[in-house]
């Protein structure tokens, strides 16, 4: 028995199928409708920079997520750990100090019922029957699903260059989500201010 197991350890170390565990994931992987991870709405800038040492800050155009971004400088910031996109914010219009709104990339993120950028559109409305989706008229290639209203989303799930998610009557107009095939791009918090 004992010649059997030293044979057995050695053709497990000879064929690489050592079991290292996965590394930890470096953020609490938390979606709420205030929060993503550490960074929450309305916290100050400089607090969320102070929390996510050694991440990379990048600015970004936001109107490659959708949003009306026409100025010249870059309004938004990815923040990424290695070369993994964690979340992207952009700061409130008045001040520019506090986070206004956080755009989760990370699957590892997830909310209370367990959906996370890459869950399907079938998930999303299995989780939430209540879900709608609303094109973007301005820009087609988005899709946006929500639970609640226009005005008052709540957290949004967004659909980038995805299939037809639902059959829309009207434009801008929320209707049921019916298409099971598409996954989710990102999950947005905004703010109400």
């Amino acid at each position: 028995m004992l010649k059997f197991l030293s044979l057995f350890s050695a053709w497990l170390l000879l064929s690489g199928s050592s079991q290292v565990p996965a590394p930890a994931f470096y953020d609490v992987p938390v979606i709420t409708e205030k929060s993503v991870g550490k960074a929450r709405i309305g916290m100050s800038i400089a607090q969320l920079q102070e929390l996510y040492k050694g991440c990379t800050f990048t600015p970004v155009h936001l109107l490659a997520y959708g949003f009306d971004d026409t100025e010249a400088e870059p309004s938004g910031i990815m923040v990424k750990k290695g070369s993994r996109q964690l979340f992207l914010y952009f700061a409130d219009w008045q001040t520019h100090k506090k986070v206004a709104a956080l755009l989760a990339f990370h699957p590892a993120y997830k909310t209370a019922r367990g959906i996370h950028t890459g869950s399907t559109s079938g998930q999303l409305k299995a989780a939430l029957p209540a879900v709608q989706v609303v094109p973007n008229m301005m820009l087609p290639e988005f899709q946006i699903a929500f639970v609640g209203d226009v005005e008052t989303p709540g957290l949004e799930y967004v659909f980038r260059k995805q299939p037809v998610l639902a059959k829309y009557t009207m434009a801008d107009a929320p209707t049921k989500l019916t298409a099971a095939n598409g996954r989710i791009s990102w999950i947005q918090i905004r703010s109400n201010y």
